[in-house]
């Protein structure tokens, strides 16, 4: 039968294909899976019968629906989103697979798939992903390391996402995606940066009980020119903590919140990532880092100094305007 459904395929009008398709359907499901599985491998290299095509994507049995989940082109994006909604992670797995995934598509994978079902989407290259979905994948990222490599090595990704990737990863994938921020052209930065600036962010956080005290009297001390970055270490040294982390916010433009927990991780890499970015001298990082390191960071001078060398300063650039730019709608929320 499914052979002479291909020889007289080119010669059969819209309404003998779908009857052809209800009949081979009925009669696959009253016999056994083997059956099936060889109708699904027949007919997943092109164009299936809908209603045949539809029942096995649907079928329970991954070695029936993957073949035509993974190559039929009879499926609409709306049939999959059915199976991606009703079925496991399996048949997820194999949806993400098609050259062919939309958005709406992506999006259903995103909200009922695992993170191993997210991680297959994001290395599908040809994939198409709203920057909604990709917002949301960037929030499972934080709490998966799983999903950081596929994210970093995603083709098609906007500035944003990179650079929201970059305060959430370590090590040498830090680099790669400083690197990479030197391939955005300055259009795509910008229109990063109007998105982003519809994106309000929430800060969790409390002020320390004499923020406000500190607040005024650093703002007096600026205001004086009484105060400056070569100062930093010194605030540091004499436990001055709460005017440390105003000044250096207010001297690399980003926020008190995010001051604070960059130095609570003792996270040096974006630690010199700001600093090179805001023209700190070298020497100035390399103290800085040292003291909050302590006794660790005593014998790491060279290396820290190396490390601010390496950053290429454009890339760190385009990279801290992500956080001023969070700083700033916060600040314009609060």
């Amino acid at each position: 039968m499914t052979d002479l459904f291909f020889d007289s395929q080119d010669n059969q009008s819209p309404v003998e294909t779908k009857l052809f398709g209800d009949l081979i359907a009925k009669v696959a499901y009253e016999l056994d899976s083997e059956v099936r599985k060889q109708l699904a491998n027949r007919f997943s290299g092109g164009e299936a019968p809908r209603s045949l095509a539809v029942a096995m994507a649907n079928d329970s049995e991954i070695g029936i629906a993957g073949p035509i989940l993974r190559r039929s082109t009879s499926l609409t994006q709306d049939d999959l989103i059915r199976v991606v909604e009703t079925r496991g992670h399996e048949h997820q797995m194999v949806v993400t697979q098609r050259p062919d995934v939309g958005e709406q598509l992506s999006e259903a994978l995103v909200v009922h798939g695992d993170d191993r079902v997210v991680a297959s989407l994001v290395s599908n290259q040809t994939a198409k992903v709203s920057d909604e979905t990709f917002d949301k994948i960037v929030d499972r990222a934080a709490k998966n390391p799983d999903l950081h490599r596929p994210i970093a090595e995603r083709k098609v990704i906007s500035p944003e996402h990179l650079n929201r990737l970059y305060t959430i990863v370590e090590g040498p994938m830090r680099r790669e995606i400083l690197e990479r921020n030197a391939e955005f052209t300055e259009e795509e930065v910008e229109r990063a940066m109007r998105r982003a600036q519809t994106r309000v962010a929430v800060v969790n956080g409390t002020l320390p009980a004499d923020f406000e005290k500190v607040q005024a009297e650093y703002n007096k001390q600026k205001g004086s020119n009484a105060i400056n970055r070569s100062q930093l270490p010194s605030l540091w040294r004499n436990h001055e903590t709460t005017k440390f982390m105003i000044a250096f916010a207010d001297l690399t433009g980003l926020d008190y919140f995010q001051t604070a927990l960059l130095f609570e991780k003792k996270d040096i890499d974006t630690m010199a990532m700001v600093c090179r970015a805001a023209n700190f001298e070298r020497a100035l990082f390399v103290t800085i880092a040292v003291l909050v390191l302590g006794n660790e960071g005593l014998s790491q001078a060279e290396v820290l100094g190396n490390m601010y060398n390496d950053v290429p300063p454009e890339a760190a650039q385009r990279a801290i305007r992500f956080m001023r730019l969070r700083a700033t709608v916060t600040a314009q929320a609060a």
